[in-house]
Parts: structure tokens; sequence; C-alpha cells
């Protein structure tokens, strides 16, 4: 009987042992860290409530640039902070920019950038520069590329590149690069590439462009698609389940993750987060805090997500100013 029991207790230790090293050798897939954030007491003065603004980190501080205080008053201010508590509107010697939203500002070559947008109902294509924040110089009236707004724009292989946007005959997908801001070349494509739109986002993950969502007259977009070129494009096609159709989104790259923040659903805005560690498999975020969200900006500032203003689910505009985690 003992012969039996210690046989048996053999059979089952070696069955355990075996089923043990089975699941080690199952991969596990690599958890998303999740996000969560804290709103800032600002202090003093700071600008108004906005919604299609734009924001770049700069010369270590948080710039705001531009946007609407209401559907038709449009702004040229530029504040500035160095930690997001303490605001300085920059006063401005020279000529600047014209009020206006839904423009695109980025940082390359030492300058900040505005890039086009809407003034008074009507589109732009001028582009403006400045070493400061406070002296700004016209580039350019006129670009190579159309009147837009809703376009978007990064930094890419040492280059500008602009994709998108919404302008004369309606949104658009031509894709332009510049290697100092002022001189234009239109990329050809090769293949397919995403169709036609705007209020979408561009973002640099894992050494590729990649395009995400957006809206035009056929309606929201949730596609994401990547290039390694910005001529040669894929789509990322997603098994399971991501963001629905969405734009005036956000999305930004934060530790080797891909993030989605807020945007508008249809007409709605809404208060999800989304990531990705690859761009295509997408994650679920706890609901922001900050709650729903659309028009608004993120950027990376001392090593923080921060989200400042937009507008939320009954249409008012917000200067608050948020820190993840």
């Amino acid at each position: 009987m003992k012969k039996i029991q210690l046989v048996l207790a053999f059979i089952l230790s070696a069955s355990l042992l075996i089923t043990s090293c089975k699941k080690d050798k199952t991969p596990t897939p690599t958890p998303t860290p999740s996000l969560s954030f804290t709103k800032t007491t600002v202090t003093g003065t700071q600008f108004a409530p906005l919604f299609g603004h734009q924001s770049v980190v700069f010369n270590n501080k948080m710039w705001v640039i531009g946007g609407r205080k209401s559907n038709t008053l449009y702004s040229n201010e530029i504040w500035s902070s160095a930690d997001g508590t303490s605001w300085t509107q920059t006063s401005v010697s020279g000529p600047i920019f014209s009020a206006r939203s839904d423009h695109k500002a980025l940082v390359f070559n030492n300058k900040i950038w505005v890039i086009g947008g809407l003034s008074s109902g009507n589109a732009l294509n001028d582009i403006w520069s400045s070493p400061d924040g406070s002296a700004w110089t016209q580039v350019t009236a006129n670009a190579s590329f159309s009147i837009r707004s809703l376009h978007d724009a990064v930094v890419f292989n040492s280059k500008i590149w602009l994709i998108g946007g919404d302008g004369i005959g309606g949104t658009k997908n031509d894709i332009w690069s510049s290697a100092d801001g002022s001189t234009w070349t239109q990329e050809t494509v090769v293949g397919t590439q995403f169709s036609a739109r705007a209020g979408h986002q561009i973002s640099v993950f894992n050494s590729k462009l990649y395009v995400i969502g957006g809206y035009s007259s056929t309606g929201f977009k949730n596609d994401v698609w990547s290039s390694t070129d910005g001529r040669n494009w894929t789509e990322e096609i997603t098994t399971g389940s991501k963001f629905v159709p969405l734009y005036s989104h956000q999305s930004i790259v934060y530790n080797n993750v891909l993030y989605v923040v807020g945007g508008v659903v249809g007409f709605v805005t809404t208060d999800e987060i989304w990531s990705s560690v690859n761009g295509k498999d997408w994650t679920k975020q706890t609901n922001a805090a900050f709650g729903t969200r659309g028009g608004h900006q993120t950027m990376l500032f001392n090593n923080k997500i921060c989200v400042i203003g937009g507008y939320d689910a009954t249409s008012v505009a917000k200067n608050d100013v948020w820190f993840s985690n």
C-alpha cells in the first residue's frame, strides 16, 4: 500500500512539475501601465478657458498658443509656465500671427513654429516662427500647401511633416514635408494610404509615423495607419477592442506606450483613454479624472503627461491643467 502511495505521489509531483514548466513557457502579454491624473492648482493669472489651442514644450517651459475663448472669439495670446502652476503672458515685440484656432504649433530647429489654422472662420496657410516666443517672423504668408485647419504636423527624420486637414474642397489626405519650414514638398504615396481627414492625430512611435482617427464628410474614423518613411503606409488592423471613431482627440507617447486621450465621439466628448504598446492592440484605461474633453492639448513635461484646456460635454471651455501621477 505504501508503495502505491509513493508511486501516486511521484506521478502527481511529476505531473505538477510538467504543468508548471508548460505554464512557464506560455508568453505573458506585456501589461500596459495605467494612467491617473491630478489637477494642478494655478496661482495668479492664467490663460482664459480655451479650445482649439496649441501647447508645446520649449526652453524648459510649457507654452499655450492661440485657440478660441468662445465659438467666435479667437486668440493669439501666448502664455508660458515653468511648472504648470504659475503662468505668464508673453509680451510680443513686433508682428505676430493673427488670432486663430485649430492651427498647429511645434518645436523645430530651436524655434517655435505656428502653421495655418482658422481665423474668424477663414482657413490659413501662413507659417510663423520664433526663437524665444516673443519675437515672431512670418516665414511665408502662403505656403505651398493649401489653406487648412484641424491638420496635424510632427517632426520626423529631421523634417516637419504636415498631413491632412480641412480647407478648400473639404478634408484632405495630402502629405507635405519640409527640412527648413519654408520650402515644402508634397510626398508621393506608394500604394494605399489613409482616406482624407481632419481633426486627426499624428504621433512618432517606434520609429514610425502614426495617423490616428479624425473625421471626413463620410463620418468619423478610428483607423490607425503607420509609415517608416511617410510614403509607404500600412493600416494597423486591430483584432480586439479599441477606441470608437472620434476626432479632436490627442495622441501622445509616454514611456514607450502610445495613448489616445479624450476626443469627440459623434458630437459628444469622451473621457476615455486607450493605450497600446505596438500601435495595433489597444487597452482601455480608467476613465480620465478630468472628465470628458475635446479640443484639448496634451504634452510631455518633466516626464509627465500634461492635459490643458478643451471643452466638456456641455461645450464649456476649460483652462484647467492636469498632470499624470
